[in-house]
């Protein structure tokens, strides 16, 4: 412990600032301190590192992450990465700002990725562009996201594998594919706690947000935009007791196929607003302003069709993305195109 508090001693004196600073290159005053990316995998990664600034490793008192700025990404693809994937670690650590500064649009590489930790763990001010994934979580359960700003990612802003107990708040993801997708995962909170609009997920060319077999999630003054496809997308038959409220879910899609100059686009047939599919259940939506441009604003299952903008021409998808599953309900809607006959009358005109 006398030798991890030597460690955190130099560091604030500014002995250890300019761990992998290439020759010559200066130091933004605007800028947390540099530091080569960050690899923990045992409690003894945390005293050899001279990435902790702070804390005893205690639930009271985590090892704090940061502030840190990383120029260059690790030869696995990672800014930092805590992997407890056998079982080494036991501490308790916060993550207090990782700024970016390399380009890698890699899809399988990840600016925080955090695998195995189920202890209580804070992620916060996440600055990041320009890179593959924003945030990672794999098998992991009770952490928090907090003032994430990931713009122009390649892959997904955050991405949840089989992980609980997860929050977000005050976070900005733009992203090529999908804002924030949860895989298999369970017992998410989005913007729980916030009184105004606190997550942005927008000019995303999948989803907005994409819940995949994932279940027991509450939404709450969210912002989804996606420009390609589906601003909120609930999907699988695992897929339940989602309560989405109080947010916004707008697609201004379609978009031109790859092939076509400038495309990017996917082709998919559930364009839209809000679209439960392939039995998606006993979710909740409400106090929802949905509106799917070309497309749906709020739908069960697909149409059969993807309507390409450049050719003005609809493209036949076979077999069509199924419907959703019973015991959905909704109240309180904004919208002007659906497929669900149940659905109750709009409480607007988008």
């Amino acid at each position: 412990m006398a030798r991890l508090r030597r460690t955190m001693i130099a560091v604030a004196a500014g002995t250890l600032l300019v761990l992998g600073l290439p020759g010559g290159m200066a130091q933004s005053a605007s800028e947390p301190p540099r530091h080569s990316a960050i690899t923990i995998s045992t409690n003894a990664d945390f005293a050899t590192c001279a990435c902790v600034t702070g804390g005893l490793g205690t639930a009271s008192d985590p090892y704090v992450i940061g502030p840190w700025t990383i120029p260059a990404e690790s030869a696995g693809g990672w800014a930092l990465k805590v992997d407890n994937s056998r079982g080494a670690v036991t501490a308790y650590f916060r993550v207090a700002g990782i700024v970016t500064t390399y380009n890698d649009l890699d899809t399988a590489h990840s600016v925080v990725w955090i695998v195995k930790v189920t202890r209580r763990t804070s992620i916060e001010n996440v600055t990041a562009s320009f890179d593959g994934v924003g945030i990672r979580l794999d098998s992991d359960a009770n952490v928090s996201l907090n003032g994430l700003e990931l713009n122009r990612l390649e892959g997904d802003g955050v991405q949840v594998n089989s992980s609980t107990n997860i929050s977000i708040v005050n976070s900005k993801l733009k992203t090529e594919q999908s804002g924030f997708h949860a895989e298999n995962s369970s017992f998410i909170q989005i913007g729980v706690g916030c009184k105004s609009a606190c997550n942005d997920w927008t000019y995303d060319n999948w989803r907005g947000v994409w819940l995949h077999n994932t279940h027991d999630v509450t939404a709450r003054y969210l912002t989804t935009a996606a420009e390609d496809t589906t601003a909120m997308y609930l999907d699988g038959s695992y897929t339940y007791n989602v309560d989405i409220g109080n947010s916004t879910a707008n697609s201004s899609g379609s978009i031109c196929e790859t092939g076509h100059v400038g495309a990017t686009g996917l082709v998919t047939d559930t364009d839209g607003g809000i679209r439960l599919v392939n039995g998606a259940h006993d979710n909740y939506i409400h106090d929802v302003t949905a509106h799917g441009n070309v497309a749906m604003d709020i739908a069960s299952g697909g149409d059969g069709f993807w309507l390409n903008p450049c050719t003005g021409l609809q493209v036949p998808i076979s077999p069509t993305t199924p419907g959703m599953g019973g015991g959905n309900r909704f109240a309180n809607l904004c919208y002007s195109l659906t497929n669900i006959p149940t659905l109750p009358p709009s409480t607007c005109k988008t």
